[in-house]
């Protein structure tokens, strides 16, 4: 897609808002649950009902689920797992599942997502306010996720168009942190905005050098500072478009 000021020769000066998949765009637990499910099936009966036990506790209480465990491995996995996918990674290497296998459920939990069966929408109020800034500013997708599967599940959620470029595989948070350096190599950090819900892989990047990130804290893990932090996107787009107004000559 061509950015408005490149058919003349003139630098993209349009402020960059760069935005995380997982928890953002999106926030439904289905596709994390069959995550958990898939990892947990090799598992025998006991330590499956156990692990996935101590997952759905982790949706409901966050890290706060680690104060009813008493396996103190079990809670310091609770207490450390930044969302949900991390705990469900956690809880499921505790529980003896290998990296192949972890990985391969991750595959099939995005497949899944292509499929009618997996209840999965674009958070309405995220996408009304993306549709306002097109054009204002240059929004970016940017995930770990590999690029294999994700223009399908994008055009899924009908959110395609919202993006002028996707990094795919971005190896967040170092991708991430030389993403950005590149971004700003010639003007001011603070026209740069991070969307996320992950602090160290979306948050941190952004603040280490002086720019703008709004931090969705669904499990009130206060991880660190934040230009913006609130428990659910909807709380955050307001200032977005404020920094957004600043930004733009």
């Amino acid at each position: 897609m061509a950015e408005p000021g490149m058919e003349t020769g003139r630098p993209d000066r349009r402020p960059i808002l760069v935005v995380d998949f997982d928890g953002t765009v999106y926030r439904d637990d289905g596709p994390v649950r069959f995550y958990a499910e898939h990892a947990a099936g090799s598992l025998p009966n006991e330590w499956r009902g156990r692990f996935l036990d101590l997952f759905e506790a982790y949706l409901e209480h966050g890290m706060a689920a680690a104060d009813r465990v008493a396996d103190e491995a079990a809670a310091a996995v609770l207490r450390s797992s930044v969302d949900a996918w991390g705990a469900a990674a956690g809880l499921a290497a505790l529980s003896g599942v290998g990296p192949a296998a972890l990985d391969s459920a991750f595959l099939a939990s995005r497949q899944y997502m292509l499929t009618a069966a997996c209840r999965v929408t674009a958070v309405p109020a995220l996408v009304e306010a993306f549709e306002k800034l097109r054009g204002r500013v240059r929004i970016v997708l940017a995930t770990n996720s590999p690029a294999g599967g994700l223009a399908p599940l994008l055009a899924r959620l009908g959110v395609t168009a919202l993006f002028e470029e996707v990094v795919s595989g971005a190896n967040k948070p170092e991708g991430l942190r030389r993403w950005i350096a590149a971004s700003l190599a010639d003007r001011p950090a603070g026209e740069l905005f991070s969307l996320g819900d992950h602090y160290f892989n979306e948050i941190e990047p952004a603040m280490a050098v002086g720019a703008c990130a709004g931090y969705i804290d669904r499990f009130g893990r206060a991880d660190g500072p934040a230009t913006l932090s609130a428990a659910v996107v909807e709380d955050i787009l307001p200032g977005i478009f404020s920094w957004a107004g600043a930004h733009n000559s």
